[in-house]
């Protein structure tokens, strides 16, 4: 009986242990804006300059959105990704909670974890100084992306999938303009033929 006791306590010890250790692991991707190219060659990576701030709102939330796209594989030809995968870069501020950011009409999404440029969606993180002319996430002070945890991701169907983020973190302004402030997702997708464009939607709700 007690080698049986001593057994179901180590057993509840352990899970108790994964259960605290679970949080620290339990997030979206990290990519770093320098894993899409060195911020003094922008012209090879660099296919669609950070759009002007669009304001989106449904059912009572609203955020502000900033779009840009990007060539990981620094081969920006003739206006297009010329290899054909696309880096979507979707930068959001927004003061509201329990947010679903929708991103549809993808063309070639394959759901991949892994940070560092191994997953094909996530946040992307300024890695000041190898790329400051790209849009990203900046918080020196958070060096193990507490303030990202919270953020989930789902795949809809083939063409669409959702950002959940239930608190908005205040995320400091980048060192450039280029960097932008706010929460900044990425989706990379991968075309057939570079041209024409798909370019996706996005949507709150």
């Amino acid at each position: 009986m007690k080698t049986l006791q001593t057994f179901r306590s180590k057993y509840i010890l352990a899970a108790m242990m994964l259960l605290i250790a679970i949080p620290a692991f339990a997030r979206v991707n990290i990519r770093q804006s320098s894993d899409n190219g060195q911020g003094n060659f922008p012209d090879g990576w660099a296919l669609l300059g950070r759009t002007v701030v669009i304001p989106l709102a449904a059912n009572g939330k609203a955020v502000k959105a900033t779009r840009q796209i990007i060539c990981p594989n620094q081969d920006r030809l003739n206006g297009a990704c010329d290899g054909g995968d696309y880096l979507f870069v979707f930068q959001i501020q927004s003061t509201s909670t329990n947010v679903n950011i929708n991103i549809g009409k993808l063309q070639g999404f394959v759901k991949t974890d892994g940070d560092h440029g191994a997953g094909t969606y996530g946040v992307m993180i300024c890695d000041d100084p190898n790329n400051d002319q790209e849009l990203c996430t900046t918080d020196p002070n958070d060096p193990n992306f507490n303030n990202i945890s919270n953020i989930t991701f789902k795949v809809k169907n083939k063409t669409s999938v959702t950002f959940t983020v239930p608190s908005f973190h205040t995320f400091p302004a980048g060192t450039t303009p280029e960097e932008g402030q706010g929460t900044t997702f990425y989706i990379q997708t991968h075309q057939n033929t570079a041209l024409p464009i798909a370019y996706p939607s996005l949507g709150i709700n």
